[in-house]
């Protein structure tokens, strides 16, 4: 997309363009059909009275959905990459074993285009797609092993080519590789790790030192999220079944990560070896906090570890006693953006007779399904309101379409901020039984979402007044600006009157640039854009956690966000 200036209302976006979404399929008959790179399966799932255990059940019955067996060619140790299309559709896909048990989930009740990597454990297995109306499956890749660079990834990641570089080794690590050099095994060392949990947490002169670790015979080993945005590679103690990586850490850090063994290095461009980690990605199975609790395999759940000095969050589990707000769903269409969506509003549980209170609060947020289901707001906000901390909130979950749509939308788009203001606004506030003030609505979310709701609310002030941006990606820029411009929104802020809204920023210490820039990552341009934002005159609250791009931080500052703009009036 090429853009033109963006926050007033006589800005508009050129050359912008929607994804039309193709309804030609075709039908096959009862064989299992095969799913090969060049040959897509094409279909559509009718209406079925037959039951289906892998359809969540609260958002579409179990008796309406059917589903369909795949074969999938391939050898062990594939790695298979593609998506499925299914336009306004909700489908699901799942690996299926040999004892007809589920493996692996790659799309987890989806709709629009969906993108999965695997890599083929045991060719035995049945990829098994499960919903209703017409679908697309496209594998775009499958590489063999033979074809991978394995031999160079496991030379990049032994520990003799990488302890010149200054590598952090804790004392336990040490201990054991002193122990190896001795003829004597891990056993011992892993034992003790199975008790005590990972990563291995251990007070140095230099600070607290978090370790992680993976055990196994490797060709490499990747730590997806942690204290870096880099994909840090673990190094091979020896040539022991020991992998280890160290950073340390600040006392309050809280965060969640997965370890990523046998990442496939498919000989395709740096960005595609970077995806393939979703592949294999899965939880650490020596951590002793696995989360969310609702992950349904291995690879959908995260480990987690929260240090002493962490924010403590007594509002995130759900309360027995804490009166339950109720969730309702409708679908938006939008001729402007050619999509339907989910809108999902929360309607909090209040007295007979509150449905009028002057302090009310509308919240609207990005990313409906992370925000409901991993994130648990619903459950945030019930204990928030029950605990008196903020006033009744009655919050608007938007969903993606998909993930193109998400991309393309959330990025300071101007067409799909009009869309919001213009087109969904009115259809909300229509369901809401009060009308609530711009000054008491927010618009918030994380990541994209937080430069979304930005730059939303900066070229819609007189709707949205307040912002809630959770490690905004405020290094984001129009296509057409220069490398070196690394500061759009800033800069759009400075060129601007000031505009009646109030902030609350935040940002995680581990979100740097790659490299470990501070300036042009997520931390540095949050910084940047708070010092702009104060010294325009804007209400801007800031906050850094010890934390990194991280739904399970998020948790919490979602919840501080709400507190800091509207506290509750009750007495303290």
């Amino acid at each position: 997309m090429t853009y033109t200036r963006f926050f007033s209302n006589k800005w508009a976006i050129a050359g912008f363009t929607c994804l039309l979404y193709s309804t030609s399929f075709s039908a096959f008959g009862s064989e299992t059909p095969v799913l090969k790179v060049g040959n897509p399966v094409k279909g559509e799932l009718s209406y079925s009275n037959s039951e289906n255990n892998n359809i969540k059940p609260h958002t579409q019955p179990q008796s309406q959905s059917k589903s369909l067996d795949i074969n999938v060619p391939c050898d062990k140790g594939d790695y298979l990459a593609g998506y499925v299309e299914s336009g306004d559709n909700t489908m699901t896909m799942d690996i299926i074993d040999a004892t007809g048990k589920l493996s692996r989930r790659l799309i987890d009740h989806k709709s629009g285009k969906q993108k999965f990597y695997s890599v083929a454990e045991n060719c035995a297995e049945t990829w098994q797609l499960s919903g209703i109306g017409a679908y697309q499956i496209v594998l775009e890749q499958r590489v063999s092993l033979a074809e991978q660079d394995l031999e160079g990834s496991l030379e990049n990641h032994l520990e003799s080519n990488l302890e010149s570089s200054g590598t952090l080794l804790s004392p336990k690590v040490s201990a054991l590789r002193e122990s190896l050099q001795k003829g004597q095994s891990s056993d011992g060392f892993w034992a003790d790790v199975e008790v005590s949990g990972t990563p291995l947490i251990e007070g140095t002169a230099s600070g607290t030192l978090m370790t992680f670790l993976a055990r196994g015979h490797y060709n490499n080993v990747k730590l997806l999220g942690g204290p870096s945005n880099n994909h840090e590679s673990l190094q091979q103690l020896a040539d022991s079944d020991t992998w280890y990586k160290s950073f340390i850490v600040p006392n309050d850090t809280h965060l969640s990560y997965q370890i990523a063994p046998n990442v496939p290095q498919p000989p395709l461009s740096g960005r595609a070896r970077r995806i393939a980690i979703k592949a294999v990605a899965q939880v650490d199975p020596y951590n002793h906090h696995p989360w969310p609790d609702s992950a349904i395999d291995k690879y959908t759940t995260k480990s987690t570890v929260t240090l002493e000095d962490a924010p403590k969050n007594p509002w995130l589990d759900v309360q027995k006693e804490t009166p339950k707000g109720e969730l309702s769903t409708f679908k938006f269409t939008s001729s402007t953006l050619d999509n339907t969506r989910d809108i999902t509003i929360y309607s909090p549980a209040i007295d007979e007779g509150q449905n009028n209170r002057e302090d009310a609060v509308l919240l609207y947020v990005f990313d409906a399904e992370s925000y409901i289901d991993t994130v648990g707001l619903p459950t945030i906000l019930d204990n928030l309101m029950a605990a008196g901390e903020i006033p009744p909130v009655t919050a608007v979950f938007i969903s993606n379409p998909d993930g193109d749509a998400r991309a393309r939308e959330l990025p300071a788009n101007p067409v799909f901020a009009d869309v919001l203001a213009n087109e969904l606004v009115p259809q909300v506030n229509k369901r809401l039984p009060i009308a609530i003030l711009k000054d008491r609505t927010i618009i918030a979310g994380s990541s994209y979402g937080g430069l979304a709701a930005t730059t939303i609310a900066l070229r819609h002030p007189n709707i949205f007044g307040n912002v809630i941006s959770m490690s905004g990606s405020f290094w984001w820029k129009p296509e057409d600006q220069t490398a070196d411009d690394k500061h759009f929104v800033a800069s759009e802020v400075i060129k601007m009157d000031k505009a009646p809204i109030r902030f609350f920023l935040s940002a995680g210490v581990f979100e740097t640039a790659r490299g470990n820039s501070s300036s042009n990552g997520i931390l540095g341009t949050n910084r940047y854009l708070r010092d702009v934002l104060l010294a325009k005159g804007y209400d801007t609250r800031y906050e850094e956690y010890g934390a990194g791009h991280d739904y399970f931080s998020w948790r919490g500052i979602i919840g501080d966000g709400l507190i800091s703009l509207f506290p509750s009036k009750k007495e303290k």
